[in-house]
């Protein structure tokens, strides 16, 4: 279905009696269908769960690969959570992926109305190697950067082709600015605002993300509530790798306490 004039897509998958919900955004490139598996395995053990697809990806309006804002993704999320609240009175958990995980690490200082997020191979410092993203791209927006899914760094497992059909190949530098630079940026400013009860998912050998710099950021946090879990098995997208199953297991164990 569609959402708020047709902006984004959702797909929201509810069952009966259910525990809690959950709200799940996708990495950069990917679309719900890359996480159905994930849906229906929480819509087994009782928790209704929302996919939908980010703002230029996937089914939804807006320029393919490329935002103004980052804003504009957290303002997208808070409809959604305003949404599930107008549902029903449970429980509201937010999960992250990469991209995803920026979204939702930015959304909880800016407005922090949720009980708790899973944050996955997520970007939380600003790299030094990604120093050109300092500067705006207003005449180079249409050098557009290529995305490679079938790269080994992101899956020992390769992505179903199923997928692909929803996949963007390209993505902006405007856009890559926004996330990588401007969104931690703000992040970093506002850090003392992240109070939400948090699991951070990380991989030993992610080389998209390197997980040595969560430990800082985990420090620098003010969330009374916050684990941090690495896997040695699996390479950057958790929830497409061999570990997949003990990492579904180690959420659902999680979500269990804080409902």
């Amino acid at each position: 279905m569609f959402f708020n004039k047709n902006i984004f897509y959702v797909n929201f998958k509810s069952v009966m009696n259910p525990k809690a919900n959950i709200i799940f955004t996708h990495g950069l490139g990917e679309n719900t269908q890359d996480y159905v598996h994930l849906a229906n395995f929480f819509n087994s053990l009782s928790y209704n769960i929302l996919l939908y697809d980010v703002r230029g990806h996937g089914k939804s309006s807006g320029k393919k690969g490329d935002i103004k804002n980052f804003h504009v993704f957290l303002d997208d999320l808070k409809y959604l959570v305003d949404f599930v609240k107008k549902k029903n009175n449970l429980k509201i958990f937010l999960i992250g992926h990469s991209m995803g995980g920026i979204i939702v690490n930015n959304y909880l200082v800016k407005y922090g109305n949720v009980d708790g997020a899973i944050i996955s191979s997520t970007p939380v410092l600003f790299y030094k190697k990604n120093k050109f993203l300092k500067y705006p791209f207003y005449f180079f927006n249409f050098f557009k950067k290529k995305l490679n899914f079938n790269s080994s760094k992101i899956t020992y497992i390769p992505i179903k082709k199923g997928f692909y059909p929803y996949r963007l190949d390209f993505v902006t530098p405007r856009l890559l600015r926004n996330l990588l630079f401007l969104s931690l940026i703000y992040l970093e400013k506002k850090i003392n605002f992240y109070l939400t009860t948090v699991l951070f998912l990380y991989s030993l050998k992610d080389e998209i993300v390197f997980s040595e710099n969560i430990n800082v950021f985990f420090d620098k946090i003010m969330s009374k509530d916050k684990s941090l879990y690495f896997y040695e098995k699996s390479y950057h997208n958790l929830f497409h790798d061999i570990e997949k199953d003990k990492i579904f297991q180690d959420i659902f164990l999680w979500l269990e306490k804080k409902i």
